[in-house]
């Protein structure tokens, strides 16, 4: 009867410390989502103005407007500029409540001509949307 539990009292122990190593899981998605997000010339009174996605060569700068709901408590987004698959910027910005508007600018050399996109990151790098765009 002895053995019996020191052998049941050194499986608990044994359980216990593979129990305690375990991996810890991945963060939990964060919660946020993207309501709009748009690429757009301009933003005036925290609303997107000209929104598209083909531009001219001469439009010297657009901005990436995005509204994000889902928050509670303060965070950040990312937006990750490329250009023809090569990252060019990443801007971080707050979200402060929900919803919550926000856009980062970005100048456009007139010799940059092609596709682009602007990929959105909550604060764990997971990916909210993309959003592509041609320079003409």
């Amino acid at each position: 009867m002895k053995k019996l539990f020191l052998g049941a009292l050194a499986i608990c122990l044994l359980l216990g410390l593979a129990i305690a190593q375990e991996e810890r899981k991945p963060q939990a998605q964060s919660g946020l989502s993207v309501e709009t997000a748009v690429i757009c010339k301009d933003v005036v009174n925290r609303e997107p103005v000209e929104p598209g996605d083909k531009f001219s060569k001469d439009v010297g700068s657009l901005a990436c407007f995005s509204k994000i709901t889902g928050a509670t408590q303060e965070t950040e987004i990312k937006h990750l500029w490329f250009h023809n698959d090569q990252l060019l910027d990443t801007i971080t910005l707050s979200v402060k409540a929900s919803p919550w508007r926000t856009w980062s600018r970005k100048t456009i050399p007139a010799d940059m001509t092609g596709d682009w996109k602007v990929e959105i990151k909550d604060a764990n790098d997971n990916l909210l949307t993309t959003l592509s765009f041609t320079i003409e």
